[in-house]
């Protein structure tokens, strides 16, 4: 075999790297002399460097994403206007961005996987109890140390308040955690937050700012339940093993009529309180019928069994970047005015996290092990969610600012701190016992 194709990757590897350092020089000269403005240009030019290098070297493959964030987000500083205006109003592609992400999540879950957990109930109560309680108090306290004004601390308070977020399965493995209990306390904090989160944000930001809890339940239903159900449906008719799913006209048919409620859905008039749950319910039918139709598209063409989880990875990083971009950049001025200070109450309340799931783990009773795995659940939040709670049941676009600042920074302290216990193996077996 020829060695030119190495060669040509080596090549692209250097030119990515000289690129990204000169742009990454040329931007900090720009900053050093107070030439901001000047340096938007160079600091995407090295953000995409970088994220183009993490593509080309499977080294670093696992920051390109990241990289392709904070690309976006400087883009979004620098130049708000290309994504807040496509010839529509673009911030009405945030929520159903979300809810997109929520639906793959929902294709990804099986009562069966977490069998083994539902049967040591221990680590699963105590994490649910500390996602709950350790970070909304953390959250108002934070919120008063930096004295943030009202929409602002709400918005610290709604992360603390929010569950956990998908990113936290990822760092529990990278961590060398105990992965099934920490998508166990994941699924249930998520599933229970309708609830959950309305009633803590009643009791901790009721007097900074108006929280109705049958709005902010009935969006987190809509933004959370609604998709997840829905994936959890096409999971079904995508793998399940009951005859008529392998045959094409029952399935062909089921999505035609799925199809057809999600139109039907789209004029339906709801009573003020329940019009939340509209758009959930036509987007939920809209994917059960694309799905069905996908599926006997990819038979016919004799194409991969799996073909969707090919496809939704792909649309969930679209997803993030979208909804991240659009909000940033429709909140750009105000970030530039507390974005230092988002920052360093994000860090503090996000080290509380780690800090105080971890010993209070260890109090319970839980193997190092285990406490580890709780410490980032507890530690790391769904920011997406907070961000789509602010702006449907709050209405306040300063409120998604924290939930913006601390997704960010939660991905950058849960990397470091898994790879750290990864580095230090707690000495216990691999299966925790209580």
């Amino acid at each position: 075999m020829p060695d030119a194709p190495t060669a040509a990757a080596r090549c692209a590897r250097y030119l990515l790297l000289a690129a990204g350092g000169a742009g990454a020089v040329a931007a900090a000269a720009f900053l050093a002399s107070g030439r901001i403005a000047e340096a938007g240009a160079p600091l995407l030019g090295a953000l995409v460097a970088a994220a183009l290098y993490g593509q080309a070297d499977p080294r670093f493959q696992a920051s390109r994403f990241t990289c392709w964030v904070f690309a976006f987000l400087a883009a979004a500083m620098y130049w708000p206007r290309l994504f807040t205006n496509w010839g529509f109003d673009t911030n009405v592609l945030v929520i159903p961005m979300l809810q997109l992400i929520m639906f793959g999540m929902g294709t990804k879950l099986s009562l069966a996987d977490f069998g083994k957990e539902l049967r040591r109930p221990k680590g699963i109560a105590v994490g649910s109890v500390l996602v709950y309680t350790v970070m909304p108090a953390a959250g108002l306290a934070v919120a008063k140390m930096f004295g943030f004004a009202p929409d602002i601390a709400a918005g610290v308070i709604l992360i603390g308040a929010c569950p956990g977020g998908a990113a936290s399965n990822v760092m529990a493995y990278l961590a060398r955690g105990n992965v099934a209990l920490c998508v166990t306390v994941t699924t249930l904090t998520t599933l229970l937050a309708p609830v959950a989160t309305p009633l803590l944000m009643k009791l901790f930001a009721g007097a900074l700012i108006q929280v109705s809890f049958l709005k902010m339940m009935l969006s987190s239903l809509n933004l959370i339940v609604v998709p997840v159900a829905a994936g959890l449906v096409c999971h079904h008719l995508l793998y399940g093993s009951a005859s008529w799913l392998k045959r094409s006209g029952p399935v062909l048919g089921l999505g035609v009529l799925s199809l057809a409620l999600a139109a039907a859905a789209v004029p339906l008039s709801l009573p003020a309180d329940l019009a939340v749950l509209k758009p959930g319910l036509v987007l939920g039918f809209a994917l059960a019928g694309a799905v069905c139709l996908a599926k006997v598209a990819v038979a016919a063409l004799h194409g991969p069994a799996r073909w969707m989880d090919r496809i939704l990875p792909k649309v969930s990083m679209l997803s993030i970047l979208l909804y991240v971009t659009i909000v940033v950049a429709l909140n750009r001025d105000e970030l530039l005015r507390v974005g230092l200070m988002l920052v360093a109450a994000s860090a503090v309340h996000n080290a509380l996290g780690f800090v105080l799931g971890y010993w209070a783990s260890r109090a319970a009773g839980l193997s190092k092990r285990d406490s580890r795995t709780l410490s980032i659940e507890v530690g790391l939040k769904n920011g997406g969610l907070g961000m789509g709670l602010a702006l449907q049941a709050l209405n306040s676009p300063n409120a998604a600012l924290a939930p913006i600042v601390f997704g960010k920074w939660m991905n950058v302290s849960g990397s470091a701190l898994a790879n750290y216990w990864r580095g230090r193996p707690t000495g216990e077996p691999e299966e925790s016992k209580e």
